[in-house]
């Protein structure tokens, strides 16, 4: 007897199998990454060096050798350049202009104090020691030490001293050489970046820290700097860049053609006025030149002089008027 049609097809959906779980894709690791180093990698290859320019712009335009070193860098000290840990910034060359030898761009790597003190403890961790401070010097402008920087005005020199095994390690930095300033126009005067107004002890402490950890471990940071020791050159390097983009705008506006043109023409009336000095010189001997000053005094019309004599002026004098005199009165008779 055949069942109903429902609970033939209950019976048939109980006897589906079950549908089976979507199976896992295995987990790729982080050195199956398409930008991390691998072991075998000598160089970088074109996808690591578009990476990377989105962190430093212009990389793409580095020379291979000096993406080669930038590679050796990142290996030897074991910072990621993906993770911002090591980046390489590219200038301007000004001194390419004059000379042709010199390249368009100068290199450099750089790190945050974090990289630097993370390599110089793995460094001296390899060595079987490791890497401590000493108490951080503050000094003013007339050489007085100070533990702590409470002054308003800047510290004239900082020191730190890293102490690696017995050895001792010091790095003063001074105020003058790290400091970035750059030209503000509405002041008319050079000022001290923002970052280093706000916190000046703790920027220049940070160039003196840099410097002793690269004395300490030269073999792995040795090439290298933080950022705050290059920004002095990164503001000059964009009060240059502001003095070429005015340059070529004012000769977009013709006004730089304008100066020489004027220069030019001064130039000019300056050597016609020495061949007029030295044709008079020549003309000195046959015929002297009057001076100017005496020549226009004499345009003017001398004044007319009023004749002294009759004779002398055109038109005879008026007949002078005769005064009457009075008759004497005739006496009176006696009667």
């Amino acid at each position: 007897m055949n069942q109903p049609t429902e609970q033939q097809d209950g019976d048939t959906a109980s006897a589906a199998p079950a549908p089976t779980a979507p199976e896992k894709l295995p987990e790729r690791s982080v050195s199956q990454s398409a930008v991390v180093l691998r072991a075998d990698q000598v160089e970088f290859d074109a996808r690591q060096v578009a990476a990377l320019s989105l962190i430093s712009p212009g990389l793409a335009q580095a020379p291979r050798a000096q993406l080669a070193l930038f590679f050796h860098f990142c290996v030897r000290s074991g910072l990621d350049p993906f993770a911002r840990q090591i980046y390489m910034i590219g200038r301007t060359n000004w001194k390419a202009a004059d000379n042709p030898d010199e390249p368009e761009k100068t290199w450099t790597i750089q790190t945050g104090i974090d990289g630097f003190r993370t390599v110089a403890h793995r460094a001296a961790s390899k060595a079987g020691e490791s890497i401590s401070y000493e108490d951080t010097v503050y000094y003013d402008s007339e050489g007085n030490a100070h533990e702590v920087w409470l002054s308003k005005a800047y510290p004239a020199a900082v020191k730190v001293t890293v102490l690696r095994g017995t050895s001792r390690f010091p790095m003063i930095a001074r105020w003058d050489e790290f400091a970035p300033t750059y030209y503000d126009r509405k002041q008319g005067a050079y000022v001290v970046a923002k970052m280093w107004q706000q916190m000046p002890a703790h920027m220049l402490r940070k160039c003196a820290e840099a410097g002793a950890l690269r004395m300490a471990a030269p073999q792995d940071l040795s090439g290298v700097y933080v950022d705050e020791e290059m920004a002095r050159a990164d503001a000059e390097a964009v009060v240059r860049e502001a003095e070429e983009a005015t340059r070529r705008l004012r000769e977009a506006a013709g006004l730089e053609a304008g100066d020489d043109k004027g220069g030019n023409d001064k130039g000019d009336a300056k050597e016609e006025s020495a061949e007029d000095s030295q044709a008079g010189d020549r003309d000195e001997s046959t015929e002297q030149p009057a001076p100017r000053k005496r020549a226009r005094a004499a345009k003017k019309a001398p004044p007319e002089a009023k004749p002294d004599t009759a004779a002398e002026s055109d038109e005879a004098p008026a007949p002078a008027k005769r005064t009457q005199r009075k008759r004497p009165s005739a006496p009176r008779r006696a009667s």
